[in-house]
């Protein structure tokens, strides 16, 4: 019994040798783990790739407010884009005007005298909604509550009077006949209403208007003293229509 049971254990252990020495020559290999690493499973770049992000690109994905909506915010801290209407300087090196698809706004900083910021920029900023005097704009303190991030041509709003004076803050485009002159402002009228038009000194702005001359005006809607104005801001504001 003793010799069968060991010739039966030396053939088993022949049988496992040739199972290996097969498996060793066919190149058949157990298959591997797949580790499944918390990083990989959380991140949408490869871990090897680092990039800083540009200012445009640090733009992409954040949620703007649009800024009809933030008018209604006082004292709430939001983030607006816009194209700029009217840039730091033509009215004050401190202020400036912008505006969305929805409206605009006016934007007031110290910052902005040291900006390098044009006509038509498309800027993004972060700051308080407040009322100053009779006009809502946002404000801000630091340089790094502003980016440009492009740039393309403003257009005005071609609007009646009536609904132009709905607008504050807006850049929009009147037309009408001047009913009355004075030294740096006119009247303009049309059918249902009429408006005061500012030249503010600041803009440089050189150019004579009579009674009865009929003429087309873009600029910044504001309102002082209760009375709604429209501010022209360069001479080709104001166009004499034949």
């Amino acid at each position: 019994m003793k010799v069968w049971g060991i010739i039966l254990i030396v053939m088993v252990c022949s049988l496992c040798l040739s199972e290996q020495e097969e498996k060793s020559i066919t190149g058949e290999q157990e298959p591997e783990k797949t580790i499944v690493t918390e990083t990989a499973q959380n991140t949408d770049k490869p871990a090897n790739i680092t990039s800083k992000p540009t200012t445009t690109e640090s733009k992409i994905g954040e949620s703007f407010t649009d800024i009809k909506k933030v008018r209604e915010l006082l004292g709430e801290t939001v983030s607006i884009q816009g194209v700029v209407t009217a840039p730091p300087g033509v009215f004050r090196d401190d202020v400036m005007y912008i505006q969305d698809s929805t409206a605009g706004i006016k934007v007031y900083s110290r910052v902005l005298r040291d900006l390098d910021i044009e006509l038509g920029d498309i800027v993004t900023i972060e700051g308080v909604i407040d009322r100053y005097y009779e006009n809502i704009e946002i404000k801000f303190l630091k340089t790094e509550k502003i980016s440009i991030c492009g740039n393309e041509t403003p257009y005005p709003l071609s609007l009646s009077i009536k609904e132009a004076k709905q607008r504050e803050g807006s850049f929009i485009k009147i037309e009408g006949t001047v009913n009355s002159v004075y030294k740096n402002k006119f009247y303009l009228e049309d059918e249902n209403d009429e408006i005061i038009v500012y030249i503010d000194k600041d803009t440089g702005i050189s150019i004579t208007v009579k009674k009865g001359d009929k003429v087309q005006v873009s600029g910044i809607i504001s309102l002082y003293k209760g009375e709604m104005e429209i501010l022209p801001r360069y001479n080709n504001d104001i166009q004499l229509i034949d």
